[in-house]
């Protein structure tokens, strides 16, 4: 039987490691009982003179691809070379931050450099006792104002590991308040003046207006974004108008025994017609309730007890200023 020649090869594997550690590089090249001397070109050079081995380690001095080449010399004489990219993983956490204002949140971007390998998980740390999150660029509203320490810890394929801590300061909201001067329930024509006051920059309402003070005609909701300090508190506001003219619809009996059914007394569209000012009396002439601005919570109760079934009479002034009057009975 003639002899079988097997053909000469050259090849090598390299294992995938974290910049810093040693990549071991493992020679394939084959027959390897004929293979004289295996060498190395470890910095691409094209010379093969950095190393000499079957296995060899190397640590590298940078991260990314590396262009490594092995020559495989026989005893005959014979040589072949290859040269691979041989990935050595490197990797920079960095991080953005947008918006530092307690109550409203605050965007956190990842800028991550990598090399030779892909990110498979990001783990954000945001300093408050909250629940970490794996996202890849976060979202998080803090509920406080003060100094806070993030921190961005990345992992890749490879399991390389990198992490960025990142002092957080975030500013309190600003302090400011919405005066009103009249009433948010208008008559149909009426205005009303809304202005915005703290220690402010400057302010942003709903309207598209930037002053400190509108003027409001028609009903709707309405807010206002007041900043200060590059941060900013947002107040809403509802307008109502309430058509003129509009009688009260006074409950004629209610129930006050306690079932949580019918258990007040109520003007039924006291929204539309209030403020309104409201007396009781008995059948005697005794007056047993009054209240200047009734809202809907009379139990039937006089002096800490609950009134006997009776009937009794009821007087109502709202904002047209006319007295309406009439009976209601109490039916426990």
């Amino acid at each position: 039987m003639p002899a079988t020649v097997v053909a000469l090869t050259a090849d090598f594997k390299s294992d995938k490691v974290c910049f810093g550690s040693a990549t071991t590089l493992v020679s394939l090249s084959t027959p390897r009982d004929s293979i004289r001397l295996l060498l190395w070109d470890i910095n691409g050079d094209g010379k093969f003179g950095d190393e000499k081995g079957d296995t060899v380690s190397v640590i590298f001095s940078s991260a990314g691809e590396h262009n490594v080449g092995l020559k495989v010399v026989t005893y005959a004489g014979e040589s072949k070379a290859i040269y691979q990219l041989v990935s050595v993983v490197g990797m920079t956490v960095d991080f953005s931050v947008e918006n530092g204002c307690s109550t409203q949140p605050t965007t956190f971007t990842e800028r991550l450099t990598v090399l030779g390998d892909n990110v498979i998980d990001y783990m954000w740390n945001f300093g408050d006792g909250s629940l970490q999150s794996h996202d890849r660029n976060a979202l998080h509203t803090y509920t406080g104002s003060g100094q806070y320490l993030v921190k961005l810890t990345a992992t890749t394929s490879a399991g390389c590991k990198d992490s960025l801590l990142r002092s957080l300061v975030i500013g309190p909201p600003p302090l400011a308040n919405l005066v009103f001067k009249g009433d948010t329930l208008l008559r149909s024509g009426d205005s009303i003046i809304v202005s915005i006051q703290g220690e402010i920059d400057s302010a942003l309402w709903s309207t598209g207006q930037k002053s400190r003070e509108i003027v409001i005609k028609s009903e709707g909701l309405y807010w206002v974004n007041a900043y200060a300090g590059g941060c900013f508190i947002q107040k809403s506001f509802r307008v109502r108008i309430r058509q003129g003219g509009t009688v009260p619809v006074v409950s004629t009996l209610f129930t006050p025994n306690g079932d949580g059914i019918n258990d007040r007394w109520e003007i039924l569209n006291l929204e539309g017609v209030g403020p309104c000012e409201v007396s009781i009396f008995s059948r005697s002439g005794e007056k047993i309730f009054s209240n200047p601005d009734y809202r809907n919570d009379w139990d039937g109760s006089y002096h800490g007890f609950i009134l006997a079934n009776d009937t009794y009479y009821y007087f109502v002034r709202c904002f047209d200023n006319i007295q309406y009057q009439g009976t209601l009975n109490i039916l426990k």
